[in-house]
Order: C-alpha cells, then structure tokens, then sequence
C-alpha cells in the first residue's frame, strides 16, 4: 500500500497545475469583484456580514487561531463536495472579495489598499492555495464517481485515499494559515497608534518565517514531480492486483 507521504506527492506532482490555476482564478476574481460596484442593497448586507465576524477579533490569541481555522476549514470542507463544491467555491470568492471592500469602505482608503493590505500579507497566500487544493479534488472526486459507474470503482476507492490525504493536507495549511493571519492581527493591533508609524513596518517580519514555509513547499513540490508519475503507476499497479484484474485496468 502506498504510504501517505508517497500518496500526497502523487497529489502534488500530478496536480499542482490545477491548483495554481484555481489560484490564479481566486487573486483575479477577487481583484475585479472587489473594484466593482455593490448591487442595489448588497453593500448594507456585506457590513452586517462583515460584523458577524469582527467578534473573532476581540478574543485572545489562541481563540483567533481557533475561530479563524474553524470558519476555514468549515468552507474548505463544504468545497470538497463534488459539483456544489466548485460553486460554494465561486460564491466564498465574491463573497470574500465583497468583505474586502467593504473593509476598504469602512476605513476611507477605498477597496484598493483594502486589496493591497490583503495581498501584501502571507496569510492570504496560504489561505486561497488552500481553497484551490480543496476544489481539485471535488473535481477528481467528481470523475471517480463517473468512473465508477462506467468502469469499476477501482478508480474510486483510490480516490478515497487522495481525499483523505487531501483534507489532511487542508487543515496543515489551514493551521498555518491561522497562525500567520493571528500574528499579523496582534502585530497590528500593538502597533497601532499612538504608537510610532514605523512599527507598523513589523508585520512585514511574517514574511520571513513565511519564507521558509514556501522554500519547503517547493522543495517538496518538484522532489514530487519527479517522481509522482513513478508512483502513480506503482499505485495503480497494487491496486489493480489487491482487485484481482491486470496492471492498469483502473486508469
């Protein structure tokens, strides 16, 4: 049986291309969205929304990470789903980019530094990564049912395998996420006035220890592609044996 390890390099060797398209997709949408104009009673609605969830900042430390993996993971999860994930998917992205502007609104700097102050941070580039690997596999999930029907569930049962390494994959980054997204709110909130302008410069520190996270995951990444499609044949070769038909008969 393959291990986990060698399973979540087959998911990342053989699809990264997908997931960095969906988050290429993600920065894009949301750019537009959020310098777009709010339907006729969109914006009051987003601000209550909006409002619903400042209460996650008022809590300590450990309840932020808590609270901001929680609501995450609870949409990473929904996204999972075959055909309502990929739209539950489009809506959390307007819906987010929609937040972003009203934050723009509400602190007078227009939905631009909003999107700069989003961006400029390295908690939202593991956070949408995230949302795109959960898509990924609602759409490989989606063809091993499709091919379960038509050829076997030969193809299913290995799916089952890629989702659970997926999901665990989602709550790593998830987690990560949280923790660089807690650090920058309390280093905002420390350094806000009257404390000098300067120290505001301190949150740029999290891209150093993001630095690392990021030299790991490339690192892992084209270790993967090398020898993901090894694997990948090896996998199915064991799998088609342990159901009792020829090498390859699943693909």
């Amino acid at each position: 049986m393959t291990s986990f390890v060698d399973t979540l390099r087959i998911v990342v060797g053989k699809r990264w291309s997908f997931v960095v398209a969906l988050f290429v997709l993600e920065m894009a949408a949301i750019l537009i969205i959020s310098n777009s104009a709010f339907f006729p009673g969109e914006l009051s609605s987003t601000q209550q929304q909006y409002n619903q969830i400042k209460p996650v900042l008022n809590q300590d430390a450990l309840g932020q990470v808590v609270g901001i993996f929680a609501n995450n993971f609870r949409v990473a999860i929904i996204e999972l789903i075959p055909i309502g994930g990929p739209t539950i998917f489009a809506f959390s992205i307007y819906e987010t980019a929609r937040i972003v502007e009203v934050i723009g609104i509400s602190n007078g700097e227009g939905a631009g530094a909003a999107l700069g102050t989003l961006f400029f941070l390295p908690s939202t580039w593991l956070e949408l990564p995230a949302y795109a690997v959960a898509v990924t596999e609602s759409c490989y999930l989606l063809y091993a049912v499709y091919a379960g029907f038509s050829r076997g569930w030969g193809v299913f049962t290995r799916e089952i395998r890629f989702l659970f390494v997926s999901i665990l994959s989602i709550v790593g980054i998830l987690l990560i996420a949280a923790v660089f997204e807690v650090t920058e709110i309390q280093i905002e909130f420390f350094t806000q006035p009257p404390a000098p302008a300067a120290e505001g410069l301190l949150v740029l520190l999290t891209w150093i220890p993001f630095a690392y996270v990021f030299w790991k995951a490339v690192s892992f990444w084209r270790s993967s592609r090398k020898v993901a499609s090894q694997l990948e044949a090896m996998d199915a070769a064991e799998a088609a044996q342990s159901q009792g038909g020829p090498p390859g008969w699943e693909i």
